[in-house]
């Protein structure tokens, strides 16, 4: 699928989500802390790689053609095997940084 086609498609399903939360929630069907996890995780999956921190953005090899670029957009990105912007390692180590920025700012400092 065209980036551009698949940035609309998962902001529409992105938005979809948090609206079946939000009734699920209120109609009993989830529980506050099920919703929660969800919503973090849809948050988290929503996260472009230019939204870390600087000082992780000048680590060595940090790949910047992808700053514009969410969580869920660079895992279908490795999942079809797409390396037209980057390369699977990098790839890879944007998928690391966006699933788990806390850790990796401990190495850093």
């Amino acid at each position: 699928m065209h980036i551009r086609g698949l940035l609309l498609v998962s902001s529409i399903l992105f938005g979809m989500g948090c609206s079946l939360i939000a009734e699920g929630t209120a109609s009993g069907l989830l529980s506050q802390p099920q919703a929660v996890r969800l919503l973090e995780r849809i948050a988290q999956l929503n996260t472009k790689l230019g939204e870390l921190p600087a000082r992780l953005q000048r680590a060595p090899d940090f790949p910047s053609q992808l700053k514009d670029y969410t969580l869920f957009q660079i895992k279908r990105m490795l999942d079809g095997g797409d390396f037209s912007l980057a390369t699977e390692a990098q790839l890879r180590m944007a998928k690391k940084l966006l699933e788990n920025p806390e850790r990796l700012m401990d190495k850093v400092r």
